[in-house]
């Protein structure tokens, strides 16, 4: 048991880290918005790499934040059936959600780094003004799918130890495999 409390805590560690990345590229997006609008309206001088780098800006604050959004149970859920389940069935559902997300995430992981290595080998650059090398933020959705595969495990270890998949503090019926807070 004390394995999987290390486990859970390592991968909290990393999906705080992974929601610090995203929020702050969620900040240099609304920056460079911007600066952006100002430099296209006001300055009468439009910056054309601005909405390429955004676009890569958005891939990495989706795939850093939803193993954080895994753990604290704030994906959107539809829990209709599942609160009306007892808790053997609850226990059951929370689980297989779990397993669900880690197969998907090691899909990412599996797909992601074959599409990775596949532009790093033939040397595809976005078409865009930034002439980007794609492998890079291509990168992003191998290290979320990870990071979702990380998640999940640590939700069936906390489930294993006999406490609620998700982080406590998440608000009942918020997690993405319905029941949500302490499954009993």
């Amino acid at each position: 048991m004390r394995l999987l409390r290390h486990f859970d805590r390592a991968v909290a560690l990393l999906a705080s880290t992974a929601i610090a990345l995203s929020a702050m590229a969620l900040l240099v997006s609304l920056a460079l918005i911007g600066y952006g609008v100002a430099m296209r309206y006001f300055a009468n001088h439009p910056v054309v790499w601005v909405d390429e780098l955004i676009g890569y800006l958005l891939v990495a604050i989706v795939m850093l934040a939803a193993a954080d959004a895994l753990r604290k149970g704030e994906h959107i859920a539809v829990d209709i059936v599942t609160e009306r389940l007892g808790p053997a069935g609850r226990r059951l559902t929370a689980a297989s959600g779990l397993v669900a997300v880690a197969v998907c995430g090691a899909f990412l992981v599996e797909e992601g780094w074959g599409m990775v290595a596949f532009s790093r080998m033939v040397g595809i650059v976005s078409t865009g003004s930034l002439a980007m090398p794609v492998w890079l933020p291509q990168l992003l959705v191998p290290v979320g799918g990870g990071l979702l595969v990380l998640a999940a495990l640590a939700g069936l270890a906390r489930m294993a130890r006999g406490e609620p998949p998700t982080e406590e503090g998440s608000t009942p019926g918020s997690t993405p495999i319905g029941g949500g807070g302490r499954l009993e």
